[in-house]
């Protein structure tokens, strides 16, 4: 039984091999293949939850397993979490002034000068038409 040899898609376009494909599509076919191929032969990753060190997910305790996926999805989510997944960012104090919670706002009247200024002016038009 001869082998029957499958078309190859890249990008949506159908190849009946890879020397039908042009060159640019050819160099990212390549490079795909590359990435994939390394993929499948890197070490395995190790996980570090809660001080305890795990093979990967499936070797973790259910309960465990749901706490760090939680974490994780957290972290994904508001991307405002430091390494220790505990504390913000912005409460740290070697963080950037801008980010600081503590950093100084402008002064006030910096802040608010124009405000005030017309808020002036409306209380001296109403003081000149009622006095």
């Amino acid at each position: 039984m001869a082998s029957e040899k499958r078309p190859i898609v890249v990008a949506g376009k159908r190849y009946a091999s890879v020397e039908e494909m042009p060159a640019e599509v050819r160099r990212v076919y390549d490079l795909a293949m590359a990435s994939q191929a390394e993929a499948e032969t890197a070490a395995p990753v190790k996980l570090i939850f809660n001080g305890k060190e795990y093979e990967g997910l499936d070797s973790m305790p259910p309960d465990v397993r749901k706490q760090y996926q939680t974490q994780q999805v957290a972290m994904e989510t508001y991307r405002d979490f430091s390494v220790d997944a505990t504390t913000p960012r912005a409460a740290k104090l070697d963080a950037p002034a801008v980010q600081r919670m503590e950093a100084a706002s402008q002064p006030f009247l910096k802040k608010y000068l124009w405000p005030l200024v017309i808020l002036g002016v409306i209380v001296i038009v109403a003081l000149a038409i009622f006095i």
